[in-house]
């Protein structure tokens, strides 16, 4: 069932827009009109906001008030004179068409239809360098900020209606946003955390230092530039479009899809020490691609640290426990099954074998060169 649509904004969306929209009627259903607003963009409209009957084909103006279920809750954009009659009618907050007539001291003096008001210059919207004179014999849509009752005075504003304008179509953009997208943004600024990247129409989006490479890196600006345009992916979109996180290395192939296709449980692999912690050692095995070395699989001695064992920047034969790429998780030991402690050199030596096997093309060759070789180990090691 689609959410009640009263007169009253919805308060979560607020007034998306103020900008006009050229719209069609599609289709009615009960007091429900369906309107095409352009390509992909669909809006719906109370039946009883028409004064007359309408009918598919019809053409009107609309804003939009809020986006509920993939369509657009539409108003009829403001009308010209149709019901302010007199001051008293308006309201603080109202939108109204006026028109500005003259300078006045301190801003410009306006007509609603038959009625007087006042724009303030601080409410003109204009840059602080363009003079006011500019916007005279003009009409646009203003907000009322003030209506005076023993004055007779209205107050009305034009910035208040182009910031929101600027926001309303922010937020349109943000809705039609994707997560998963690939963007084109130009980077702005660089912090310790990550880089932030303007992209689209006024939108920023922050690459975290974690989502720059598969690398860990130190320092971002060793990976990226203020000014260099990137491809991005949209990760996720939150509060509102005010977080966009973007990821740089989401865009290409990620390194532990080799991993799957070439890593197997019980592998001998080669690796360098890049982190020791007091729970396990972080070991690159791969560019981009990270295990964890726990230090219960590091064959420690009896009150022997694992800062004591393995330090960072050394290189170690390691064996693989498990591995999930999905989840870009794997998991390493530092001993045989049968707990004897992995030689650093293993990974290599097993490496030359295989080479050797495959080039005599006897595989089992191999599997004898493979049983001699962790023999040799264990009596070595034993």
């Amino acid at each position: 069932m689609r959410p009640d649509r009263s007169d009253k904004l919805d308060p979560e969306h607020g007034a998306h827009t103020l900008k006009v929209w050229r719209g069609v009627v599609v289709g009615t259903f009960g007091d429900d009109v369906f309107v095409e607003l352009g390509p992909r963009m669909q809006g719906v409209i109370s039946r009883r906001k028409f004064e007359d009957a309408v009918a598919i084909g019809d053409e009107f103006d609309f804003t939009l008030r809020g986006l509920e279920e993939g369509l657009w809750s539409l108003s009829l954009a403001v009308q010209l004179d149709r019901s302010l009659v007199t001051w008293e009618k308006l309201e603080i907050g109202s939108l109204v068409q006026a028109r500005a007539v003259r300078i006045a001291p301190g801003g410009l003096e306006m007509k609603i239809g038959p009625l007087h008001a006042f724009m303030p210059k601080s409410h003109t919207g204009l840059p602080r360098d363009m003079k006011i004179d500019a916007l005279v014999g003009k009409n646009f849509t203003c907000e009322v900020i003030e209506v005076d009752s023993e004055r007779a005075r209205v107050t009305v504003s034009r910035k208040i209606v182009l910031q929101k304008e600027r926001e309303s179509e922010h937020q349109r953009l943000v809705d039609q946003l994707k997560i998963g997208e690939i963007v084109q943004g130009r980077v702005t600024r660089i912090e310790e955390y990550g880089a932030f990247v303007s992209f689209g129409k006024g939108m920023e989006g922050l690459v975290h230092v974690s989502n720059l490479c598969h690398e860990r890196v130190e320092d971002p600006r060793a990976i990226v530039k203020i000014g260099q345009i990137l491809d991005l992916k949209v990760l996720h979109i939150k509060h509102g479009g005010k977080r966009i996180a973007l990821g740089l290395k989401q865009v290409g192939e990620s390194p532990w899809l080799d991993i799957e296709r070439t890593l197997f449980a019980g592998a001998i692999v080669k690796g360098v020490v890049t982190r020791v912690l007091d729970f396990g050692a972080f070991v690159s095995v791969r560019p981009g691609v990270e295990g964890l070395l726990p230090a219960s699989e590091a064959g420690l001695r009896s009150e022997q640290t694992l800062s004591a064992a393995v330090h960072p920047g050394e290189a170690l034969s390691v064996r693989v426990l498990s591995f999930d790429a999905a989840r870009e998780r794997l998991s390493l030991s530092l001993v045989h099954p049968n707990g004897q402690r992995i030689a650093a050199e293993e990974a290599e030596n097993r490496a030359s074998f295989d080479a050797l096997a495959e080039e005599s093309g006897g595989l089992e060759l191999k599997r004898r060169l493979g049983d001699a070789l962790q023999r040799a180990w264990g009596r070595r090691l034993a």
